[in-house]
């Protein structure tokens, strides 16, 4: 999620490093996946970890929020491309919730003058809102080993 500032007050080393994980390295691995499994008559499946932040925008969460809707692009995209090959893959992106992970806390340690909306971070993590890791790694399984997984390309929750 970080960094988690206005953009001006980011380094392009920062905007740059998240763009590479949270979008060229699905991307990536994406590509190389499918011209490796290309010929393979087999049940191929490729889940991507999304976020709401693709489509409810905040303060200073511009860098994580564009790489993860151009993640739901790239997911779409994908999708319409294996329609048109003969040992098509399956492509979903995930949004999988509030996760209860280092990321979380590193966010609620961000003043209030970069990111107006920390307090209401803290407030659901002393709430016990947010999901434990095992939790969502559970649900994330089961979405892809599920008999509909690809029904729905981009998929906002993982109850």
């Amino acid at each position: 999620m970080t960094p988690v500032s206005p953009i001006e007050q980011i380094e392009t080393e920062e905007i740059i490093e998240n763009i590479h994980l949270n979008l060229l390295a699905p991307m990536i691995i994406t590509s190389n996946y499918l011209k490796h499994t290309k010929n393979l008559n087999v049940d191929k499946r490729i889940l991507n970890i999304s976020s709401a932040s693709a489509k409810y925008l905040i303060p200073s969460q511009s860098c994580y929020s564009t790489a993860k809707a151009g993640l739901d692009s790239f997911t779409k995209s994908i999708e319409i491309e294996q329609k048109l090959v003969v040992h098509p893959a399956k492509v979903v992106a995930v949004y999988p919730g509030m996760i209860d992970t280092k990321l979380q806390a590193d966010i609620r340690s961000v003043s209030e003058n970069l990111f107006p909306y920390v307090n209401e971070f803290v407030r659901l993590s002393e709430e016990g809102r947010l999901q434990t890791p095992e939790y969502t790694a559970l649900k994330l399984i089961e979405i892809l080993l599920s008999e509909d997984f690809g029904k729905a390309v981009v998929l906002e929750t993982i109850d």
